[in-house]
C-alpha cells in the first residue's frame, strides 16, 4: 500500500533531492576537480618536470613562446580584417537578442500576472499577496543571477587559481603527512565550488520556469 505524504512532506522530501547529490555525482565532482586543479598546474608541471622528459625547460619556454607569438600575430591579422568584424557584431547581435529575449519573456510574465489579476477569484483571494509572490519571484531571480555571476567570477578568479596552488605547491614540496592532507582538500574544495556553481544554476533555472 502507498505511503500517503502531507505537503510539507513532499516539500522536505523535493529539497533534499534537490540538495543531496548522489554518489554518482559526488565522484564526478570529485574527478572534474582533479581535471581543473591539472590544468591549472600544467604550466608549472611543463616547466619542472619538462627537463627530464621532454627538453630543458628553457627550450620549452622558447619553443612556447614562438608557437604562442605566432598564433597571436595570425589572430590578430584575423581578428584586424573581415574576419574580426564578423566575430564582433556577430558577439554584439548574439548579446543584444539575449537582452531582448529576456526582457521579453519578463514583459510577458508580468502581462500574464495582469490577465490573470483580472479573473474571478475565491472570496478569500488577496490581490496584494498574489503581486507579492509575484514580484518576490522576480526580484529573487534577479538577486541570484547576479549572485551567480558574481559567483562564478570570485571562483574563476581567485578562489580555484588559489586551491591549484596549494596542490601544486603542496606535491612539488612533498611531505606524507602534510602534503596528502593539503592536496585532499584541494580537491574537496574544487569539487564543493563546483557544486554549488551548479546548484546556483539549477535554482536560476528553476525561478526561471516560474515566471
Amino acid at each position: 500500500m502507498a505511503q500517503i505524504q502531507s505537503q510539507s512532506e513532499k516539500t522536505i522530501h523535493h529539497s533534499r533531492n534537490f540538495l543531496k547529490p548522489s554518489w554518482a555525482q559526488v565522484l564526478l565532482y570529485l574527478l572534474l576537480s582533479i581535471i581543473l586543479l591539472v590544468l591549472l598546474n600544467v604550466g608549472d608541471v611543463i616547466h619542472r618536470f619538462g627537463g627530464t622528459y621532454i627538453s630543458t625547460p628553457e627550450s620549452l619556454k622558447t619553443n612556447f613562446t614562438t608557437l604562442s607569438t605566432g598564433f597571436s600575430n595570425s589572430f590578430s591579422n584575423a581578428l584586424g580584417g573581415r574576419l574580426g568584424q564578423i566575430m564582433l557584431w556577430s558577439f554584439i547581435g548574439a548579446v543584444a537578442y539575449i537582452g531582448l529575449w529576456l526582457a521579453k519573456n519578463v514583459l510577458n510574465s508580468f502581462e500574464n500576472d495582469i490577465i490573470s489579476a483580472h479573473y474571478l477569484h475565491p472570496k478569500g483571494y488577496s490581490r496584494a499577496g498574489y503581486w507579492g509572490s509575484s514580484l518576490a519571484v522576480k526580484v529573487f531571480l534577479a538577486s541570484m543571477i547576479f549572485i551567480t555571476v558574481g559567483y562564478f567570477f570570485v571562483s574563476i578568479r581567485a578562489v580555484l587559481p588559489a586551491l591549484a596552488a596549494l596542490a601544486g605547491s603542496a606535491a612539488y614540496n612533498f611531505e606524507l603527512q602534510n602534503s596528502v592532507l593539503y592536496i585532499l582538500f584541494s580537491i574537496v574544495g574544487g569539487a564543493l565550488v563546483l557544486y554549488i556553481g551548479v546548484m546556483l544554476l539549477r535554482v536560476v533555472s528553476h525561478l526561471w520556469k516560474m515566471l
